[in-house]
C-alpha cells in the first residue's frame, strides 16, 4: 500500500500553479524551480517542495510547521545569522528585506512563489529565455547559474507529482540527477557529505536554535542589485515564450556542466 504524502507536500504546487497562471510563466517552471529549492522527499518516493523550508549560515532546515519555521528565522536572526532563506521557492530576506508585509506572510506559500514569479518575470525580460531566466535567479555570475538551469529544466520534465517516469538511460550524461543535492560550489561537490533528513532543530541550552542540517542546496539569492519587481500583472494575454512542449520538440542547445 502506497504510503500517503502529508498535505503540506500540496502546498507549494498549489501556490506555484496559481503564480504561474497569474504571471503567465510556462505551466510547471516554478513548480519546477520550487523542487530543486526546496525539494523534500515523502514516504511515497516523490519529492515536493516543502513550504516550511530555512536555509540559514548555508545549510537547509526542515520544519513540521509554519510556526515552528518562523521561531526558527527568529531564533537563527538572534544568533547574528541575517542571510536566511524561506518558504517554497527560498526567497533571501537579507537581500529581498521589503517582499513581505511580514515573517509570517513570507512562509505563505502563495505570496511567497508570487514574490518569487515576479523577480523570475525580470529575469525573463533581461535574458530572453526561462532556461537562462532560471540560472539568472540563482545567480549572475557567469557560469554559476548553469548547473542550476539543468536541475531546474530536468525537475521541469517530470512530473509535478515527483516521479519520474522516464527510463534513466533517456536522461542527459550533462544534466545533474534530480536526487542529488544541489551545491552551491559544483565544481567541488566531493568535499561536503552526504546530507541527513533530521527532526526540526532543537534549541539549544543558551536558547537558539541549535542547527540540524536537514538539507543542503544553494539558497535563492538572486543578485546583490536588483530592480524590486512591480506588482502589476503583465499585459499579455497568453503565457510568454516557449511551453515545455516545445522545449521537448526543439530543445535549445546549452553548454553543459564542465569539470
Amino acid at each position: 500500500m502506497a504510503l500517503a504524502r502529508p498535505p503540506e507536500a500540496s502546498l507549494c504546487i498549489a501556490a506555484t500553479a496559481q503564480a504561474e497562471r497569474d504571471l503567465h510563466v510556462p505551466d510547471g517552471f516554478l513548480n519546477a524551480m520550487s523542487r530543486v529549492e526546496s525539494g523534500k522527499p515523502g514516504p511515497d518516493g516523490t519529492i515536493s517542495a516543502w513550504p516550511w523550508t530555512i536555509t540559514a549560515a548555508g545549510i537547509g532546515h526542515y520544519y513540521s510547521t509554519r510556526a515552528k519555521a518562523v521561531a526558527a528565522v527568529e531564533a537563527f536572526r538572534q544568533q547574528g545569522i541575517q542571510s536566511i532563506d524561506v518558504g517554497c521557492m527560498q526567497v533571501n530576506l537579507q537581500q529581498h528585506p521589503d517582499a513581505f508585509a511580514s515573517l509570517d506572510m513570507a512562509f505563505d506559500p502563495v505570496t511567497n512563489a508570487l514574490y518569487a514569479g515576479r523577480f523570475l518575470l525580470q529575469m525573463y525580460d533581461k535574458t530572453g529565455s526561462w532556461p537562462r531566466a532560471a540560472a539568472a535567479y540563482h545567480s549572475q555570475t557567469p557560469g554559476i547559474g548553469t548547473p542550476y538551469q539543468w536541475k531546474v529544466l530536468e525537475a521541469w520534465a517530470i512530473p509535478q507529482d515527483g516521479r519520474d517516469q522516464q527510463p534513466p538511460s533517456r536522461q542527459s550524461s550533462h544534466a545533474p540527477a534530480l536526487s542529488t543535492p544541489f551545491f552551491p560550489h559544483p565544481a567541488a561537490p566531493r568535499t561536503i557529505q552526504q546530507p541527513t533528513l533530521t527532526a526540526d532543530a532543537q534549541p539549544d541550552a543558551a536558547g537558539g536554535a541549535a542547527p540540524a542540517p536537514a538539507k543542503v542546496f544553494h539558497p535563492f539569492q538572486g543578485f546583490a542589485h536588483f530592480t524590486q519587481p512591480t506588482m502589476h500583472r503583465p499585459s499579455s494575454a497568453g503565457m510568454r515564450g516557449r511551453t515545455l512542449a516545445s522545449y521537448r520538440a526543439n530543445p535549445i542547445a546549452l553548454a553543459g556542466p564542465t569539470g
